[in-house]
């Protein structure tokens, strides 16, 4: 697969996000990829954290659709500001399942080598009844 960094976010989030088509991850993603916030919660190191990363995310917010609303792409970075919106049907960011709609903001940033992931930041807001805020260059206390 030889994407455009525009195209690789796109395919990512669009595809894999927004489709679960996980195995697009093994030529999107160098398999010593660092997911910072994969890395937060204490998952899996490398391309199997991003993957475990993603199906956390699908699992715990369910009907999830995402909307692109921009990407901004350099030769060896990029980064997407997205939204999401669906339900709250798995524990995540902290919160017990709620079963109501959730809807949130999120920036991605990956740093890429020869056209493939290397590093993976992002940050977030999602709209619960008391929303959260994850910056994944800022780990949970106790991480």
């Amino acid at each position: 697969m030889n994407l455009s960094p525009k195209e690789l976010m796109e395919t990512y989030l669009l595809e894999v996000g927004g489709k679960g088509r996980y195995e697009l991850i093994e030529e999107l993603a160098l398999p010593d990829m660092v997911d910072e916030a994969n890395q937060a919660f204490g998952g899996p190191p490398g391309r199997e954290g991003l993957v475990a990363h993603v199906k956390g995310f699908r699992r715990n917010v369910g009907d999830v659709e995402i909307t692109v609303d921009r990407i901004v792409a350099g030769s060896n970075d990029v980064m997407a500001w997205w939204s999401f919106k669906g339900k709250h049907v798995g524990p995540w960011l902290g919160k017990a399942p709620t079963d109501k709609d959730i809807t949130g903001t999120v920036f991605s940033f990956f740093d890429l080598v020869d056209g493939r992931i290397s590093r993976y930041r992002v940050w977030l807001h999602a709209a619960f009844d008391e929303p959260v805020t994850f910056d994944s260059s800022r780990p949970p206390a106790g991480r």
